[in-house]
């Protein structure tokens, strides 16, 4: 039998075959196939730019956030903005690059012997921040607990169909898997869910406030809705990383108070929206960076209660019709977005193209809308709560441009702003009428579809005993266990179309991200994760 193996000096693959599959197949499918691309297809995007070259300078850089991480588990979080700084803390055995290939981080190697396994050979040369060695056992008490996270982590729909974790040796870790999976690379490349943590971790420690990883910087204070100082991790296993001696993560809520930061030098990089863009633009001190990352908004629909009148299939058609997306990509984001179905744009060639999503799922048709309604028997109109996320505020925005929108056809919205750590726990308990949100980056074509698998916590919330579709979970179940690239492209295919049919969501833009910095800050690029792996990177001068 053939056998491929990934490692620091690459792919090296010989052929053979495994239930009528390419092993090689499988590990690619399982990972660097599933973002592959998802820059390039960006074409000259400056997401794959940076700001220049530059030695490992030492020195502080202070970077502004729009939004409190609210707490730093390592896994389990439903905020982007709790990710953002455990992905600078924590990691996984695999890592995607800066193009979405995935390569070695704690595993040196792994193997696949069959469909069913996977064997991840650990470095022998990693700490974590405690000063603990890493070993297999670590490993496995880290996977078990991703299964189920304990509170405030919860299951996001995105854990591997892994049946047993086996500790072949102090730096060997066996993975069984009930079928199949070709997402499992790409889950743990993504890191989102799947951060290795020291064995016992959750029972020795206040995970929200505390942690212990094996990445770049480690913390050394958490000020909640003030700042988030980490230092420098000097027995990082990527020599010379990361450039900085000290990052220090300043919470700014407000976008003025932190673009006057930015200018004042009181921080040396940040996020912004597009218009300040355009202003930072007319300032030869800034540089300004623009890349499309995956981070697309949507509308989340509770369909638990038979009772809504959304419930009705043709009620969530016509609000979809009613939306013009042209008008909210240029009212809120200054024309910098495109269209976006279910998997996000740019996530290589799985999203279905704009220019289809224009003319057909995502078509503005008032008129149509209306008779929608009517044929419901709502043609007086309906009402609608519509909870957003405060800040930023670019979620409240959308909603208010829908607003206006779903009123010309006769449908009452009321937007009630939320601060984001109450936004997530309605989301996650699925209480809520409609929401304006946004979800992220995914290791899988499969994970933008995750909320639709009964099995999971979020679709038991927001449609359990309620709407379900038994093409889409058929399909679900076999796209994570289907290997062969054709194959997985048409079934991904017809699950965005049911999806954008149904609409049990119902997608809308995905903006491009803007960060600004000051002119001393090198090596920094805009990632589509919508991570921040530049901040390792980056140096100051």
């Amino acid at each position: 039998m053939g056998k491929s193996t990934h490692s620091d000096r690459g792919e090296r693959a010989t052929q053979g075959t495994l239930n009528a599959v390419n092993r090689r197949q499988l590990l690619i499918a399982g990972g660097a196939l599933a973002g592959a691309g998802a820059l390039a297809a960006c074409g000259s995007s400056p997401s794959a730019k940076t700001t220049g070259g530059g030695s490992a300078s030492g020195g502080t850089l202070t970077w502004g956030s729009d939004t409190d991480p609210t707490h730093l588990i390592p896994f389990g979080a439903n905020a982007t903005a709790t990710w953002r700084v455990t992905s600078l803390i924590y990691e996984s055995l695999v890592a995607w690059d800066r193009n979405l290939k995935v390569v070695p981080a704690l595993a040196e190697s792994w193997d696949a012997p069959d469909s069913r396994t996977f064997v991840f050979k650990l470095r022998r040369d990693v700490r974590f921040h405690s000063g603990k060695p890493l070993d297999a056992e670590d490993v496995k008490y880290s996977i078990e607990q991703q299964k189920s996270p304990p509170p405030p982590g919860a299951d996001l729909g995105f854990y591997p169909p892994i049946e047993s974790v086996e500790v072949v040796d102090r730096y060997t870790i066996r993975l069984r898997m009930s079928s199949p999976a070709a997402s499992t690379l790409g889950y743990f490349a993504w890191n989102r869910s799947s951060s290795i943590i020291p064995a016992g971790f959750f029972e020795d420690n206040n995970a929200r406030t505390q942690t212990d990883g094996t990445g770049p910087f480690k913390l050394s204070e958490y000020v909640p809705n003030d700042h988030v100082a980490l230092e420098r991790n000097p027995d990082y296993r990527r020599s010379g990383m990361p450039k900085v001696d000290a990052l220090n993560i300043k919470i700014l809520a407000d976008e003025g108070a932190r673009f006057a930061a930015l200018r004042s030098g009181a921080i040396d990089g940040a996020t912004f929206g597009p218009d300040t863009a355009q202003l930072a633009r007319r300032d030869s001190d800034l540089v300004v960076m623009r890349g499309l990352t995956a981070s697309p908004y949507e509308l989340e629909v509770q369909l638990r209660d038979h009772s809504t009148p959304w419930y009705d299939v043709r009620v969530r058609q016509a609000i979809n019709a009613a939306i013009d997306r042209q008008q909210i990509i240029d009212k809120v984001f200054a024309g910098d977005a495109v269209y976006a179905g279910k998997i996000a744009p740019g996530y290589g060639n799985w999203p279905i193209p704009e220019a289809e999503l224009k003319s057909n799922f995502l078509k503005y048709d008032p008129d149509r809308a209306k008779a929608l309604l009517a044929e419901a028997g709502h043609s007086g109109g309906i009402s609608l709560t519509m909870l957003s996320i405060a800040d930023p505020k670019s979620f409240t925005q959308v909603a208010e441009v829908i607003k206006d929108q779903l009123k010309q056809v006769g449908i009452e919205v009321q937007v009630q702003p939320l601060e984001l750590g109450a936004f997530a726990e309605r989301n996650g308990k699925g209480d809520f009428e409609w929401m304006s949100t946004g979800r992220g980056m995914r290791g899988d074509p499969s994970g933008f579809l995750a909320d639709f698998d009964p099995k999971g916590s979020t679709y038991k919330a927001w449609y359990g005993g309620g709407w379900r579709n038994d093409e889409l979970i058929g399909l679900l179940n076999d796209g994570i266990a289907t290997v062969d690239d054709a194959k997985r492209h048409q079934q991904y295919r017809r699950m965005e179309e049911i999806v954008l049919t149904e609409l049990p969501v119902v997608p809308l833009v995905e903006p491009y991200k803007f960060q600004i910095l000051g002119k001393r800050v090198k090596g920094m690029y805009v990632s589509y994760t919508d991570a921040d792996p530049g901040l390792v990177e980056a140096t100051v001068s």
